[in-house]
C-alpha cells in the first residue's frame, strides 16, 4: 500500500513537471504579449503599464527559480545585469537626514520652502520626487521578468514562438497605423489621450516609438527565413513567405508614422540585416541573398515614398528650418544637469526640473515631458552614478555584441538570435540620442529579449567543446 502511494505521488510529480514545462513558455509569451500591446505609453500612472507590471510578477518568480536550478553561472550574469539596472533608482530612494540632503546641489530651494512654511526639515532621499522614482523603478518589472524568462527557456522552438508573437504584433501595429490615418484625428483607434493625431501611432502613444518597434523587428524578420535552411522545402518556403509578409507590412507601416529617424534607422536595419543573413547561409547562396536584399530594399524605398513621402518631407523641412525643438530642449536639460551634478535630480523627475529652467520665450502650447535625448536626460536624473552605470551597460552590450558576431563554432541558429538582438539594441541606443524610445515598456521588453539572446550566445560559447 505504501509503495503504491509513493508510485502515485511520483507519477503526479512527473505529470506536474511536464505541465510546468508546457505552461512556462506560454507564461513568457503572455507577459510579452501584454507588454507589447499595453506598454506603448510614456506617461506614468497609466493603467496599461500597471497591468504589464502586475502580470510580470508571476513570471519573475518562476523564471528566477528555473534559472537558479538550471545554470548557476548564467544566473550570476543575469542578476549582475539586473542589479546594475536597478541600482540608481534604489540608491536615490534611500532616506537621508536633513544634514545630508540639504547640502546636495539643487536642494536649497526645497529646504527654503520648508523653512518658509515653518516646518522642520524631514528625512528625504536624493530624488526630488520619490514617488515618481519608485514608479520608474516599478516600470522595469516587465523587462526584468521577460529578460529572466527568455534566459530560462529550454528549447529553441520556444524562441520561434516568441518571434512569431512579435511579428504578429508588428503586423497588427502596421495595419492599425494605416487605419488611424484613414480615420483622421478623431479615430477611435488611437488608444492614448495624449498622442500624435496626424500620424500613425499604432499601439503606441508616440509615432516615433511605433517606428522604433518596427525597425527593431526587421533583423528578426530577416533571420526568420534562414532558421529553417535545413528543414524540408515546404517549411523553408513558408518561412521565406512569412518573413517577406512581415517586412512588407513594416515597409508600409514605418512611413505612416512620419518618424524621420525611425524611417532612417529602418533603412539602416535593412542594410545591417544583409551581412546578418549572409552569415547564416552557405557561401554559394550569399550572392542570391544579397540580390534579394537589394531588391527588397528598393521595394521598401518605393513603399516609403508611396505612403509617407509628403509627410516625411514636411517633417524634414522642420529640422532644416530650425523649427524643431530638440536642440533647445537638450541645451536646457544640460544646463539643469550641471545644476544637480553629481547626484542628479532623481529618475523620472525631468518634467518639474525642466519647468524650473525653461526660459519664458520657450513656453509653448505643447507639453514638454522629455528631453528628446535620453542620454542627456539620464545624466540630469541619474547624475555621475547614472552616467557610470550607463557606461557599464553600454560596454556590456558592446562585449556581448562582439561575442555574438565572432565566427560561430556552435549552434548557428542561436547565434542568429544573438546577432539580430545586437542590431536591435544598437539601433535603439542610437535613436535615444534624438528621442526616448527606452522609456516605454514595450521597447524595454524588446531590449530585454535581445540582451537575453546575446547573453545565451555568450554562455554557450564559454562552455568547453
Amino acid at each position: 500500500m505504501l509503495n503504491s502511494t509513493r508510485r502515485a505521488g511520483h507519477s503526479y510529480a512527473v505529470l506536474g513537471g511536464r505541465l510546468g514545462e508546457t505552461a512556462y513558455p506560454g507564461l513568457v509569451l503572455f507577459v510579452v504579449f501584454v507588454a507589447l500591446v499595453c506598454g506603448g505609453g510614456t506617461r506614468q500612472g497609466l493603467w496599461s503599464d500597471a497591468l504589464a507590471q502586475i502580470v510580470s510578477l508571476p513570471l519573475l518568480a518562476v523564471a528566477f527559480s528555473r534559472l537558479r536550478l538550471a545554470n548557476p553561472s548564467e544566473l550570476r550574469l543575469a542578476l549582475l545585469l539586473v542589479f546594475t539596472v536597478v541600482l540608481v533608482p534604489c540608491l536615490q530612494l534611500i532616506p537621508l537626514p536633513p544634514q545630508v540632503w540639504t547640502i546636495l546641489p539643487g536642494r536649497a530651494e526645497v529646504a527654503e520652502a520648508y523653512k518658509a512654511a515653518g516646518m522642520s526639515l524631514p528625512v528625504l532621499p536624493i530624488s526630488l520626487e520619490p514617488l515618481t522614482t519608485l514608479r520608474s523603478l516599478l516600470s522595469l518589472l516587465p523587462a526584468i521578468a521577460v529578460f529572466l524568462g527568455v534566459l530560462s527557456l529550454r528549447e529553441e522552438g520556444e524562441f520561434r514562438w516568441l518571434l512569431l508573437l512579435i511579428f504578429f504584433v508588428a503586423m497588427a501595429g502596421a495595419g492599425l497605423a494605416l487605419m488611424q490615418l484613414v480615420g483622421g484625428v478623431d479615430s477611435p483607434l488611437r488608444f492614448y489621450n495624449v498622442t500624435n493625431l496626424f500620424r500613425g501611432v499604432g499601439l503606441f502613444a508616440n509615432s516615433n516609438h511605433q517606428a522604433a518597434f518596427f525597425y527593431a523587428v526587421i533583423p528578426y524578420a530577416a533571420i526568420w527565413a534562414s532558421l529553417s535552411r535545413h528543414s524540408p522545402r515546404d517549411r523553408r518556403i513558408f518561412h521565406l513567405t512569412f518573413s517577406a509578409i512581415v517586412l512588407v507590412a513594416i515597409a508600409i507601416g514605418l512611413p505612416a508614422t512620419l518618424s524621420r529617424f525611425g524611417v532612417l534607422l529602418g533603412l539602416v536595419a535593412g542594410f545591417c540585416s544583409i551581412p546578418l543573413v549572409a552569415g547564416l547561409v552557405p557561401t554559394a547562396e550569399r550572392g542570391r541573398i544579397i540580390r534579394v536584399a537589394a531588391i527588397a530594399t528598393a521595394v521598401a524605398l518605393l513603399l516609403a515614398f508611396q505612403f509617407g513621402f509628403v509627410g516625411l518631407a514636411e517633417r524634414i523641412s522642420e529640422t532644416v528650418s530650425g523649427r524643431d525643438l530638440r536642440g533647445p530642449l537638450v541645451s536646457i536639460t544640460m544646463k539643469a544637469a550641471k545644476e544637480y551634478f553629481p547626484f542628479g535630480s532623481g529618475i523620472g523627475t525631468f518634467t518639474p526640473v525642466y519647468q524650473r529652467f525653461e526660459p519664458l520665450q520657450n513656453l509653448q502650447e505643447a507639453y514638454v515631458n522629455r528631453a528628446h535625448n535620453d542620454w542627456v536626460e539620464s545624466w540630469l536624473e541619474g547624475g555621475l552614478v547614472g552616467a557610470v552605470i550607463i557606461s557599464v551597460l553600454v560596454a556590456t552590450y558592446l562585449f556581448l555584441a562582439y561575442r555574438s558576431w565572432r565566427p560561430a563554432h556552435r549552434n548557428l541558429r542561436l547565434v542568429a538570435y544573438g546577432r539580430a538582438g545586437s542590431i536591435c539594441v544598437g539601433l535603439l541606443l542610437i535613436h535615444s540620442i534624438f528621442d526616448y524610445p527606452l522609456r516605454t515598456t514595450a521597447l524595454m521588453v524588446m531590449v530585454a529579449i535581445s540582451v537575453a539572446f546575446m547573453l545565451r550566445v555568450h554562455v554557450v560559447n564559454q562552455r568547453p567543446v
